[in-house]
């Protein structure tokens, strides 16, 4: 029996779900290269050896006491605190550098989620109405054709708000009672996981609000909410003294709107479009979905328009060094899940664009991603939003050469040279795996670490 003709909609999304951990474990990264991931690695590593929050000096900013302490979110290190845990009860077997196993430990959760978010793109397109084929093929537009694929290998929050939010979503669309609690808690943990997952609950909530639900049971959403809202106060108070102080400015300008809006949606450099090409057959899937399931198809828009707005206020909405528009993330699932209702020729076009969303982003499975952006900081090119618009920078059609670079020049074994002498691009690599409290000394690697410590997780 095939996966796309299961007969109950869980057992399909169970073994879509199984299907792509496999995929993604295949596809582990040797560790985590960006900043903001070693940051919140920084965090697990510390619950684990001096159960407390403070990272070294050069992953955070001070705090109370003088400490240091990570300005990204907490929920993503407690829950890979267990893995971070076992990294260290290894590295006294194995004699390998704690920090290396806590990188590789911690980035088969990172997997484990993408696929769970996977089965639950199946999970909401049948609850719109979509057929067992259709979820299938939701679902792998969504963990193939995106960049889901590349992220699922790496160490950032949106992996995670993405899973959560979606979770959300289809417990509170089965508008039983046990249903919408499951669906508070989810949008509780999304307030964790980063604080842009405040919109989740409101939005679950004026869903239930116009499905005519009562008043107290379409609330529970936004206590959710307002739980997660609370945790995340006693979490700053511990780390900055202040329940609203998040260890950064507040970084929403709305001037950025228009700027961010256009380059996270159709910029050669971090747009959608460009990066996440089913995603556009959401438009389609949207107008089927209006007929039959009028407010879940609100909801799930207002779910993408909501991510969209209010990163697009921020001044750096690309997401400094990340591969496509990062901060919508989060948004996929619902997209993806729109494209399961589509059939005939537009279902033949999703798979298309399917395929040219896998030719893009396949890449990153195999190098980092961030090596295109060394390679132009080397040559002294900007690496910031002014990628957006240049067709003759932009990562999303320049990384198969930067990719086939990174394999073809690193080091082989026995060949006689190691990691760190094979210059500053592949010692940031190698580095940013094995020993995120220990950065390259030299000064293109400390360059390029700077460049990296932007608040732009």
């Amino acid at each position: 029996m095939s996966i796309s003709t299961l007969d109950g909609p869980r057992s399909q999304a169970f073994l879509i779900a199984l299907g792509f951990t496999l995929v993604f474990c295949a596809l582990l990264a040797p560790g985590i290269y960006s900043v903001d991931g070693n940051a919140m690695l920084a965090v697990s590593e510390s619950l684990v050896t001096h159960r407390g929050f403070t990272v070294p000096q050069e992953l955070g900013v001070p705090g109370v006491g003088g400490r240091i302490y990570s300005h990204w979110y907490p929920l993503l290190s407690v829950l890979d605190a267990p893995f971070a845990y076992l990294a260290l009860l290894a590295s006294r077997v194995v004699h390998l550098p704690f920090h290396y196993l806590a990188a590789v430990l911690s980035l088969p959760m990172m997997g484990a989620l993408t696929a769970a978010t996977a089965g639950i793109v199946a999970l909401l397109a049948r609850r719109l109405g979509a057929t067992a084929n259709g979820a299938w093929l939701a679902a792998v537009a969504f963990s193939l054709g995106t960049v889901a694929l590349a992220y699922g290998r790496t160490f950032y929050a949106e992996p995670l708000l993405a899973f959560l939010t979606s979770a959300a979503l289809y417990f509170t669309f089965g508008e039983s009672l046990s249903g919408i609690a499951l669906g508070a808690g989810f949008a509780a943990l999304a307030m964790l996981a980063k604080p842009t997952g405040i919109i989740v609950g409101p939005i679950l909530a004026a869903y239930l609000l116009l499905k005519g639900l009562p008043l107290l049971r379409s609330a529970l959403p936004l206590a959710g909410t307002a739980i997660g809202f609370g945790l995340f106060a006693v979490f700053n108070v511990i780390r900055f003294g202040h329940p609203l102080d998040f260890g950064i400015s507040s970084p929403f300008q709305p001037s950025y709107f228009f700027l961010g809006a256009a380059g996270l949606l159709v910029s050669p450099g971090y747009g959608l479009l460009w990066y996440c090409p089913p995603a556009i057959m959401a438009i389609f899937g949207f107008r089927k979905a209006w007929k039959d399931h009028k407010f879940e198809a609100l909801a799930l828009a207002a779910v993408f328009a909501g991510f969209l707005v209010l990163h697009s206020c921020l001044p750096y909405w690309f997401a400094t060094w990340s591969w496509g528009p990062r901060y919508l993330v989060p948004t996929l699932p619902a997209l993806c899940a729109l494209t399961g209702l589509l059939q005939g020729n537009l279902r033949k076009a999703l798979l298309v664009l399917a395929l040219l969303g896998f030719l893009i982003n396949v890449p990153t499975t195999f190098c980092f991603y961030e090596r295109y952006y060394a390679e132009l900081n080397e040559q002294g090119i900007p690496t910031e939003a002014s990628l957006a618009w240049s067709f003759q920078y932009a990562p999303s059609l320049h990384e198969w050469p930067a990719a086939i670079r990174q394999v073809w020049f690193f080091p082989r074994p026995n060949s006689g040279s190691s990691p760190l002498a094979a210059g500053p691009l592949k010692r940031r690599a190698v580095s940013a795996s094995t020993s995120p409290s220990r950065p390259s000394s030299s000064p293109s690697s400390s360059k390029l670490l700077a460049l990296r410590t932007n608040p732009s997780g």
